[in-house]
């Protein structure tokens, strides 16, 4: 049988056979045998768990132990008969078996490894440390009865091994000493090895006293070894990183105050010289601000220093190492840092280059809404009459065309075209990409077409999600945009799910080959996307560069060569354009970015991948990390902007700006990057802000190989540098995340459950739960100061203890926390420990008996659900609020006037829900700053309004409001209208809705009013 499969086999039957008393008795009793053995209790478990991390290390170089671990593996499946001699040859086995391993317990030799290839020293010597710090906290957490008194120096032991690990990995000591330390290193190590091998093979120094003596001896070594370290300790090293993030120094800076204000214990005696330290970092925080002002290699080169010097102290300074350690590093690094600062000041003074206008000719730029079609508009006109007319069979269009040449924009003006809405009942777009995932497919189409929860759609499986999708589109008229299509394979899994009624339905693929439409029906229609003229090229340039301006007389020449040069890709185009738009228009400005056009087009053949680099190349310098970050998804996904944001701001891209939150600067650079036609808006929130955002494949792929060149995301998802963790994607253990004190400056966790010990992560600002069952909230979660976001999937609630503490009275130590999601509040004691919470932004809970809110000043965002329904009791909330949803709620009409009058509210859902009568009359002073107003199956049958209620709203969703008879006229004087919107509600609504938009168009000039009308049943 294969090691692999013995791996997942021994351990359990090992296990089953070792808790047999039978067995244990005659176990204990041929170890006796031996002069120089003996067992305890616990024993089992040890050789258990070795079993698991000693299989998968056996290399065909032991021949022997592979042998006996067969032996083992076929005696084992006879345990059942549970013989005399089936225990005797057992025994022998295993015993042979535990005196074989002692190899293990050793440190490794390069020529016995696994691996053919060589393995840097450093890497060797870690791996043997994790693996004898693994043995020996599973004997920590056995705890053998002998071992009770010597337990404070195997606990003082651990700590020697895992710092002597940290500083292996921080420093790569081994690789830089100028004596040979490695034969030191192993001879402590095998020091340990012999005396945590001794609990395998146990011999006569189980004997506390004897133990005592050996673990004396190997701190005195240890000791020992750290003067060695001392004395040879190499000057910084770092290791060099393309693309860099310019705000580290002041995320140091925070950790160092927090280091000199809250662990000042840690530090004593070496409290001036973090001072010291402090204040070079602020002298080489200002010189930033000089060089990044250059666009020069030499200049570049010292922020590449500046940002590893700061990754390094950061590592150092978070891992909070003994102060020995800290004295020899402390003046490297400050030392290290004073060159820079020199090196900075003297390349600006003595003129090395010239300091750039960029900055001062940078001009504004508004984000554009609308994806500009230049040179396509008799294709829109075509494709448009191909989708609303024609015969009555469902009709297959695709629209093929070479990458960058406008597919998906022309596709995206003609699934929001105006006729086009109006024509189907429903319309749904999905994107498949060359890496296809069905069940990805199919949720994007069901969430446009149905109007499920999207977290009841999640949990649907793949049946589910066909069953809903047929009944939706069922007798109704559909389009269905499938954007990216590769290959003809993907329709054929995905497309017999869609009905053909005979109604007009249509299916608008966008693709790179164009058989893949000719392959998926007899009748589909084919329309092929050329390239653009020069003159078309220019035109579309020239729209985004100017809008409706004309271009400067001086700028045509130019302009019309740099369009020439885009060889009518559209993408180009727009690249180039947003690089023209960010610079004052000025010739000589113009000239610098039609040569380096000229340059890449004549180095490489590959011209379109320069005309996408050189975009990347003209980005500011905090912008390019954030950028390539997008090389981190999958290529066509949907990013998160909220996401986006956080991890952003984890990996520490932002920068810190008085007044504004991290997350607020971080979709500043988003819209910048938008600007620059870099990154693509997917979904806009009610509010307008951009909600979920993707990146075109061919920057995808550049993010990637401009990644791999520049060593940016092996660098950021290193252990050392590591700040951003997914492991709710990872195969590993939750011990495995538990044991990982190298994550010291992790920022934003995603895990499957909450975990021990995570207090550990003493940096950690975001932390997301997948969990599927409902959670308490750890003690610790709440004392943990740089803890901002909280989010668990399934719900959860506060522990046992934290209540009973409510309960006394005490004290709750207050934090950081700004958003929590979801929490049950059940009753005023699970209430008041909120109040340890004062700057909570946004909270996502389920309430029972509790409706105070308005101790939570800083409170914006506030979703409620109901769990018995029935709102009993008025709730009182933050007159900041400024988003406020409600869901499965039955509350009076004074409850409602409370919310109307918030005086911030600007945002208001109201789902799943009734209220005690039927007539909803509001009156003149609420709802004065409301914008937007969603209604989703809420009860109320009449609605009056009078004209001065709601006189700033901008949106109006109504969605399945089954008894509701009409909108009040009065909303047709409402100066701000934009859209309202109109889902499965009585005829009557949506005739209410159109005279609407007629009173605004006629009496108050308003053409710009969307309706949006869509009906699943006839009314």
């Amino acid at each position: 049988m294969a090691t692999s499969q013995l791996k997942y086999q021994i351990p359990d039957i090992l296990s089953s056979l070792l808790e047999n008393q039978d067995f244990q008795d005659f176990w204990y009793h041929e170890l006796m045998k031996n002069k120089n053995c003996e067992t305890f209790p616990g024993h089992g478990k040890l050789i258990r768990f070795a079993a698991l991390e000693l299989i998968g290390k056996f290399s065909s170089n032991y021949h022997q132990v592979s042998y006996l671990l067969k032996s083992l593996e076929g005696s084992l499946w006879y345990f059942q008969y549970k013989s005399i001699q089936f225990y005797e040859k057992l025994s022998k086995i295993l015993l042979s078996l535990l005196q074989e391993v002692r190899v293990f317990f050793a440190f490794p030799k390069q020529q016995v490894s696994n691996s053919t290839t060589y393995n840097p020293p450093d890497e060797i010597v870690g791996l043997f440390i994790d693996f004898l710090l693994k043995i020996l906290e599973e004997i920590l957490v056995i705890q053998p009865d002998f071992i009770v008194s010597v337990k404070g120096s195997i606990e003082d032991l651990r700590k020697k091994l895992l710092l002597l690990l940290n500083f292996i990995m921080d420093t790569q000591l081994l690789q830089h000493s100028e004596v040979n330390l490695l034969t030191h290193v192993e001879a402590v190590l095998n020091e340990v090895g012999r005396f945590l091998y001794s609990f395998f093979f146990v011999r006569n120094q189980v004997l506390t006293p004897r133990m005592d003596l050996e673990l004396s001896d190997a701190l005195r070594n240890f000791e020992l070894l750290e003067a060695k370290i001392y004395s040879n300790m190499p000057s910084c090293t770092t290791r060099k990183t393309a693309v860099v993030s310019l705000f580290i120094v002041d995320s140091l800076l925070d950790d160092i105050t927090d280091l000199l204000k809250h662990k000042a214990d840690k530090i004593v005696g070496v409290n001036d010289q973090i001072v010291t330290l402090s204040e070079e970092l602020m002298l080489l925080r200002s010189s930033l601000t000089d060089i990044t002002l250059q666009q020069h290699p030499e200049l570049e080169e010292l922020v590449i220093q500046t940002t590893d010097i700061a990754y390094e102290i950061e590592y150092v300074i978070n891992s909070l190492p003994p102060v020995w350690y800290l004295t020899v590093r402390l003046p490297q690094f400050i030392d290290k840092i004073k060159l820079i600062v020199t090196g900075t000041k003297s390349n600006i003074e003595t003129g090395i280059v010239e300091v750039k206008n960029y900055p001062t000719e940078l001009v504004s730029s508004q984000e554009i809404l609308e994806d500009t079609v230049v040179g396509f508009e008799y294709k829109e006109t075509e494709i448009a009459e191909q989708l609303v007319g024609g015969p009555d069979h469902r009709k297959i269009i695709s629209i093929f065309g070479m990458p960058g040449v406008g597919k998906t924009t022309l596709a995206k003006k003609l699934y929001n075209n105006p006729s086009v809405v109006d024509h189907f009942d429903k319309r749904a777009w999905c994107v498949v990409s060359q890496t296809y995932n069905k069940r990805n497919v199919l949720i994007d189409i069901l969430r446009s077409v149905n109007d499920l929860e999207k977290e009841k759609i999640m949990t649907m499986d793949d049946k589910g999600l066909v069953e809903t999708i047929y009944k939706s589109l069922i007798k109704r008229s559909y389009l269905i945009v499938v954007d990216d299509i590769w290959d003809i394979n993907a329709w054929n899994d995905f497309g017999r799910y869609f009905p053909d009624d005979k109604n007009g339905s249509r299916i608008l693929f966008t693709t790179r080959h164009k058989e893949v439409g000719l392959k998926a029906s007899p009748q589909s229609v084919v329309n092929e996307l050329t390239i653009l003229s020069d003159v078309k090229c220019w035109e579309l340039v020239q729209r985004k560069v100017f809008q409706k301006e004309h271009c400067p007389r001086e700028l045509v020449d130019i302009g019309k060569q740099i369009a020439t040069n885009c060889h009518g890709l559209p993408l180009a185009a727009v690249l180039i354009a947003s690089v023209l738009e960010k610079i004052e228009m000025k010739e000589h400005l113009w000239q610098k970015v039609a040569r380096s056009l000229s340059s890449v087009i004549s180095e490489d053949l590959n011209t379109f991948s320069n005309i996408l680099e050189l975009s990347y190349k003209h980005l500011p310098m905090h912008l390019k990390p954030c950028f390539l970050y997008f090389g981190a998804f999958q290529e066509d996904e949907k990013v998160s902007v909220e996401e986006l944001m956080r991890r952003w701001v984890g990996e520490g891209f932002i920068k810190k700006e008085e007044g504004k939150s991290s997350e607020d600067v971080g979709y500043e650079y988003l819209v910048d990057l938008i600007d620059r036609s870099l990154i693509q808006v997917v979904e806009r929130s009610s509010l307008g802000r951009v909600k979920t955002c993707n990146v075109h494949d061919l920057l995808h792929d550049m993010c990637l190989r401009i990644g791999e060149q520049e060593n940016f995301l092996k660098e950021v998802q290193s252990f050392k540098r590591r700040k951003v963790f997914d492991w709710s994607s990872k195969n590993f253990s939750i011990p495995d995340l538990t044991r990982h004190e190298r994550l010291v400056n992790l920022r934003y966790l995603v895990i499957p459950f909450i975990v021990p010990q995570m207090e550990r992560f003493h940096k950690l600002e975001f932390l997301y739960v997948k969990n599927d069952t409902e959670v308490e909230i750890p003690d610790f979660l709440l004392e943990m100061v740089n803890l901002r976001h909280v989010i668990f999937k399934g719900y959860s609630r506060f522990s046992k203890s934290c209540i009973q503490r409510a309960t006394k009275d005490e004290v709750f130590q207050i934090n950081n926390l700004q958003n929590i999601s979801y929490l049950h509040i059940s009753n005023k004691m699970e209430g008041k420990i909120l109040r340890c919470s004062p700057s909570l932004h946004r909270l996502k809970c389920s309430i029972g008996d509790f409706q105070d809110f308005s101790f939570l000043n800083g409170l914006d965002s506030l979703r409620l659900t109901f769990r018995h329904n029935y709102v009993a009791h008025l709730i009182s909330f933050s007159l900041n609020l400024r988003k406020l949803s409600l869901l499965c709620f039955r509350m009076s009409w004074k409850q409602v006037k409370i919310i109307g009058g918030l005086p911030n509210l600007i945002v208001l859902k109201l789902r799943v829900g009734s209220f005690e009568g039927r007539q909803w009359n509001t009156t003149e002073d609420e709802f004065q700053k409301l914008k937007v107003l969603k209604l989703s199956w809420v009860d109320n049958r009449e609605w009056n309004a009078p004209s001065d209620t709601f006189p700033i709203l901008q949106q109006l969703v109504l969605r399945h409001c089954n008894y509701l008879e009409n909108i009040p006229s009065s909303f047709g004087e409402i100066p701000t209208l934009q859209m309202i919107e109109v889902h499965d509600c009585k005829q009557s609504v949506e005739e209410s809705a159109r005279n609407i938009q007629e009173e605004q168009r006629n009496n108050m000039g308003n053409d710009e009013l969307q309706i949006i009308i869509t009906s699943s049943a006839e009314h």
